[in-house]
């Protein structure tokens, strides 16, 4: 298990497993512009790989939660999975005290979102023009924030983020990945696709990922606040191996311990022989405070 925390920041964490035994699970919570967020996450190596390429980041200072999986060889995905989420962390530290957090700076903040990831985009690129051996390494990155009353979110790649609101499991992303691209242009439901996909060929081939190109697209979005609200981020480890009932299910089961949900996420991906990492991080949202 390796833990790292980044300069300045002694309450963030950023978490990758190394150990097929172990896996990193963290539970706890902060405060929003009233709100009282609750946030836990798990990641684990899984069954068949020898390295862990999987990085979530829990940052309640800045009220900035991130999964990213990154890809490229042995090293190079792991690197650029961690460089992309310092470079996501490192941004929003710099100007997080300059934004005030309230409905007025929505704009604000999904800048501060779109350019966070282009900023980790071209890390990433550099370190792999730099390093020819790591040349095409890339990475997910799927990104949370909040203010007083919305969420906020981007992603780039097929990791993805639901919302679970009463009782039911909502998909916010849509995977920028050209099996996501082909169902959406035969206007294929996933539900009703199940054979065409699992024949698909390409299933794993992104169409948009953090690093690979010198520019990268930002898919952003948000939606207001409810009382109980929980965001889960999965990497594909997770949501290839559980379809969204089976993680509904699980969430319903563990209303409100965060952590035992992330590891009943854990436990049924390895049960189903996990040959990916696997990584889910969750968000609740409580308040506000009066």
């Amino acid at each position: 298990m390796a833990v790292l925390r980044l300069p300045g920041t002694p309450e963030t964490a950023m978490h990758t497993s190394q150990s097929a035994a172990h896996a990193a699970s963290i539970e706890d919570y902060a405060h929003s512009a009233g709100w009282e967020l609750r946030f836990a996450a798990i990641t684990d190596i899984g069954k068949r790989r020898t390295v862990n390429q999987d990085v979530y980041l829990l940052h309640p200072s800045r009220r900035l939660f991130a999964i990213a999986d990154g890809m490229g060889g042995h090293e190079g995905g792991e690197l650029a999975a961690i460089l992309a989420i310092e470079t996501l962390a490192a941004y929003f530290d710099e100007v997080g005290d300059m934004i005030e957090r309230t409905p007025a700076d929505r704009r604000s903040l999904q800048h501060n979102l779109i350019a966070g990831t282009k900023l980790a985009n071209a890390a990433v690129f550099q370190e792999a023009a730099e390093r020819g051996s790591r040349r095409g390494m890339g990475t997910t990155l799927v990104a949370l924030t909040f203010d007083e009353t919305r969420a906020y979110w981007s992603h780039v790649g097929d990791s993805r983020l639901y919302r679970f609101r009463r009782g039911q499991l909502e998909r916010l992303t849509r995977d920028h990945s050209l099996l996501e691209e082909t169902l959406e242009r035969h206007n294929i439901t996933h539900r009703d696709a199940a054979e065409f996909v699992a024949s698909f060929p390409y299933k794993h081939v992104l169409t948009r990922a953090v690093g690979n190109q010198y520019s990268v697209d930002v898919s952003v979005a948000f939606s207001e606040l409810e009382a109980g609200d929980v965001f889960l981020a999965t990497t594909d480890g997770v949501h290839n191996a559980l379809d969204d009932e089976e993680m509904a299910g699980l969430l319903r089961d563990h209303p409100t311990d965060l952590s035992a949900a992330c590891q009943a996420i854990a436990q049924l991906t390895l049960s189903r022989g996990a040959p990916d990492n696997l990584t889910a991080l969750l968000v609740q949202a409580h308040g506000p405070r009066r």
